[in-house]
């Protein structure tokens, strides 16, 4: 044991991911806390009702967000990652120009909608959504202002700056915000998501300047040109944006079925199970322009290397994680109101699933990082439909306990799929082995 320590911390590659996934781990718990602390206000402060209309406007938020960043947010990550491309600050600016007209176009043609969505769409409407509507989805284009901004200090491995963005910038700066407000003003639900707004432009403001102290002024000008960028940005928007249907999808069909209590209790189990993933998202942060360096340079034997190193801690980590969870999910639930002590069953299936999942390693973010990101965004893609399928077929009957089984199955799906793909097609073992 003491010799295989050894041998880890004298690899600078493996002793960068321990030491800088740890700070990542770090934010993301941090991140989480805050997360938690603002379900916990807004449902104890508001109740289980209104934090269900709270889950589901901002699920729409992270749906829309994801399309409008166009994808460019994970080529960024890609594209300065490598020190050749350190001149070409324009393509940033360019695609923060781009990102944000096209989550502007977005957000305001589902404002323009929202009386048929909120009205027509669910079985049982919501109208008391429409007056949240405005301050949710004007925010869109500055949260993805922060988001790219974090995708660039990531490639340029200021993984602090990019954790505290990617995680608990915004509900913590909504938390605090919320508590002044309803403090010093009237204590009205539409608080909420007017602390929501001001937390994402604050967020913005925030990384924006972080990006500004890494090169040296607003810079237009670029080798690469942004209609390329973009077009090989698309399909890691693909990727991503059905990534993010598949985690968010049950929540909006689940709102078309069942009330938004039902909705507030399924959106607190499905958080918590959230926990199960901070490893690998740790882990990942540094991963992804690591691999896309060594691949670049050809370099097999490293990004082998660090691929079957960040698998088997994150394995380790989560199901260390998975266990705690199932042994203590009664209580963790409790937490958030007698309410929410109905989702237990919901968490647990998550859990499982996300176990499955840590199995089968960083299997999107290798994709992604080696050139196959239309290999990714045909499984989930596939996934997806699965997904739709299940969640329609299975939640009108089941509830929460029908959407949550859909949401794992499809991610059992890609994940498994993508892992054997590596292997048999690419040589590489993204998954968990146990020698």
């Amino acid at each position: 044991m003491k010799k295989r320590i050894q041998k880890i911390l004298g690899d600078t590659d493996q002793k960068e991911i321990l030491s800088k996934g740890f700070s990542f781990l770090v934010f993301r718990i941090l991140g989480a806390v805050v997360g938690y602390l603002f379900i916990f206000y807004v449902s104890n402060t508001y109740g289980a009702d209104i934090y269900g209309l709270i889950a589901l406007g901002l699920s729409m938020f992270l749906i829309i967000s994801e399309f409008g960043r166009l994808g460019l947010d994970t080529n960024i990550v890609k594209f300065f990652s490598q020190d050749k491309h350190d001149s070409e600050a324009g393509i940033f600016f360019k695609s923060l120009g781009i990102s944000f007209f096209a989550s502007s176009f977005l957000a305001w043609v589902v404002y323009y909608f929202s009386d048929v969505i909120v009205l027509k769409f669910y079985q049982e409407p919501k109208p008391e959504l429409l007056e949240y509507l405005p301050w949710i989805l004007f925010a869109i284009p500055f949260w993805n202002i922060a988001m790219i901004s974090a995708s660039f200090l990531r490639a340029k491995k200021r993984n602090n700056a990019f954790a505290f963005l990617n995680n608990p910038s915004r509900f913590l700066f909504s938390l605090l915000l919320v508590i002044f407000i309803s403090y010093f003003f009237e204590k009205i639900p539409l608080n909420i998501v007017k602390a929501h707004f001001w937390g994402v432009i604050i967020s913005a403001i925030i990384g924006l300047s972080m990006v500004f102290k890494s090169i040296s002024g607003i810079e237009i000008k670029s080798k690469t040109k942004s209609i390329a960028f973009v077009k090989e940005s698309f399909p890691m928007l693909l990727s991503s944006s059905i990534l993010i249907l598949l985690g968010l999808t049950d929540t909006q069909v689940l709102g078309v079925y069942e009330s938004n209590t039902e909705i507030g209790i399924y959106n607190v189990s499905l958080k918590l199970a959230a926990l199960t993933t901070f490893s690998l998202q740790a882990i990942n942060s540094i991963l992804a322009p690591k691999i896309a360096r060594s691949y670049a340079d050809n370099d097999e034997t490293n990004y082998k290397k660090l691929i079957a190193f960040s698998t088997k801690l994150n394995f380790i980590i989560s199901t260390i994680i998975v266990i705690v969870m199932l042994t203590f999910h009664k209580y963790l639930l409790s937490l958030f109101g007698e309410d929410f002590e109905t989702g237990s069953q919901i968490l647990i299936i998550f859990c499982v699933g996300q176990f499955v999942n840590s199995f089968s390693g960083s299997v999107g973010i290798i994709l992604q990082m080696i050139g196959k990101q239309k290999v990714l965004q045909n499984f989930v893609f596939i996934a997806f439909i699965i997904n739709l399928i299940l969640t329609f077929a299975l939640t009108p009957r089941y509830g929460g306990l029908g959407a949550a089984t859909a949401t794992v199955i499809s991610m059992l799906f890609w994940n498994i799929g993508s892992a054997i793909y590596l292997k048999k097609r690419m040589n590489i073992t993204s998954y968990y082995t146990f020698k």
